[in-house]
């Protein structure tokens, strides 16, 4: 059974097994059999069964290893990104049905952890849901570390000692989008339908985009994949009613949530 760095173990095929037990008969007995006379000897009937034993424990092997290998890769992967660090939290909350955001740790904030939670608290079932997630924060935060937020809930832990967990709710900010497509002089395709290029944007911006990131105005919409027709795009924002419009990255919070639906999107075709 051979080994190597790139594919592990690898089990011995038939042959090999039943050439080294005939070096082996030769050795203990003086014979000197080869690989073309070996065959219909007693000793190849005897050890036929033994070899294919052999081969079999050997393709058994190869197989734990590649499960020891893929158990110490997904141990590593949790090691290297437990629950309780920013991303576990969020990927653990988003396995969960949860849209989440955690404040970056600074000086100021040590021993304490904001995580704000894309939730809607005018819901009729607010009250389990906020439950729920206080028990399921109370699972995933490192003992010690105090939780922030004007959302709270007293939940009582497995040792019986009871503790309040908080969270955050979204700064949710109402915005007006414009998408503004001047056709190229080149194109030869046909023209996108405006409503499709509006579901296409709304489409993109819910891929890309979430609680706590930063809105980036130039990631949401492109020529090569999204609008093959255009020369130039640009897509802008306004949080003023369309007072003001930028095209700028809006730097957000942790707890920034751009909010908007199609009829709040004016697509402009030049």
């Amino acid at each position: 059974m051979s080994y190597s760095q790139e594919n592990g173990y690898l089990p011995s095929d038939f042959q090999t097994i039943m050439g080294a037990l005939r070096v082996k008969i030769n050795e203990q007995f003086g014979t000197t059999y080869t690989s073309e006379n070996f065959e219909g000897t007693n000793f190849y009937k005897y050890f036929y069964a033994l070899a294919q034993k052999v081969q079999d424990n050997e393709v058994l092997t190869a197989e734990i290893f590649i499960k020891l290998q893929d158990y110490i890769a997904s141990t590593n992967e949790r090691i290297s990104r437990p629950v309780n660090t920013n991303t576990g939290i969020i990927d653990r909350l988003k396995v969960l049905g949860y849209t989440a955001s955690v404040k970056k740790i600074i000086e100021a904030d040590a021993g304490k952890i904001n995580i704000c939670i894309d939730v809607d608290d005018s819901a009729d079932d607010y009250a389990t849901v906020k439950t729920e997630i206080a028990t399921l924060i109370s699972q995933i935060t490192v003992a010690g570390c105090v939780t922030q937020g004007d959302e709270s809930e007293t939940i009582v832990l497995s040792n019986g000692q009871s503790f309040d967990f908080k969270f955050h709710l979204p700064n949710k900010i109402p915005v007006l989008l414009r998408l503004t497509i001047e056709t190229s002089k080149n194109n030869l395709n046909l023209i996108g339908d405006p409503d499709d290029t509006k579901f296409k944007l709304i489409e993109n911006i819910n891929a890309r985009y979430r609680l706590g990131l930063d809105f980036e105005p130039k990631k949401y919409f492109d020529i090569d994949d999204d609008a093959p027709w255009a020369g130039d795009i640009k897509l802008e924002w306004s949080d003023d009613d369309g007072a003001t419009w930028s095209d700028d990255i809006y730097d957000a919070t942790f707890e920034d949530l751009f909010t908007f639906g199609l009829d709040d999107i004016t697509l402009v075709e030049t």
